[in-house]
């Protein structure tokens, strides 16, 4: 039997600013952290029939979008799980908050609820843009027949670029809900329309596993 992935949705119950922004002061066109990276949780050591579990975090996100620091104030009562999970927490990555445009640390206080499933396994190659209209005119160049990893060399601003696009086998369960259910029904030789992607936007292609 594969082993059961954990599934979370962070459920935002309050922020509080440091750094330069005092939780006193008025706080405009805030923008809340938006998770973009989800480091796979340790598996749990009861998987079979478990219901949805719910655990409260607060998780410190810095204005670069990394996770400076993890409290679990209600686990899952398993001292060693909750320990390997605070330990995966910490490699998250987020789109950091933002007020007025400019990125600050903050406290997230949130309730994580932890659905369990099978990973869900795909072969995937990626063209990374900063703006739609660059993701827009790579896309349009896909639709002429030009080659994917020609134009991930011509765009694409991640690492994976040096690699013709292609990212590997990756299990689409660490990608933001929205992106893992594009990805779900791809199928091979497809790509995606440009989908927004944190604060880029990316075209996915399935690659034959």
């Amino acid at each position: 039997m594969k082993p059961l992935f954990l599934i979370i949705l962070l459920l935002l119950l309050l922020t509080g600013a440091s750094s330069g922004c005092s939780t006193s002061q008025t706080i405009y066109d805030f923008n809340p952290p938006e998770l973009v990276y989800q480091h796979p949780l340790p598996i749990f050591p009861r998987m079979t029939g478990i219901a949805p579990m719910r655990i409260m975090l607060e998780i410190y996100v810095t204005k670069d979008g990394t996770v400076g620091d993890v409290q679990m104030t209600n686990g899952s009562g398993i001292l060693a799980w909750d320990s390997a999970a605070i330990s995966a927490i910490r490699r998250w990555k987020y789109i950091p908050a933002r007020s007025d445009g400019k990125p600050f640390n903050i406290w997230l206080h949130q309730v994580a609820i932890i659905r369990f499933a099978e990973p869900e396994y795909r072969t995937l190659a990626e063209i990374i843009c900063t703006t739609y209209e660059e993701a827009d005119s790579a896309f349009l160049l896909l639709g002429r027949g030009m080659d994917f990893s020609t134009i991930a060399m011509r765009y694409s601003i991640a690492e994976s670029r040096d690699r013709n696009g292609e990212i590997g086998t990756v299990n689409i369960q660490v990608y933001p809900q929205g992106v893992k259910a594009i990805l779900s029904k791809l199928e091979k030789g497809q790509y995606t329309r440009p989908t927004k992607f944190g604060d880029h936007y990316a075209i996915f292609k399935r690659l034959s596993d």
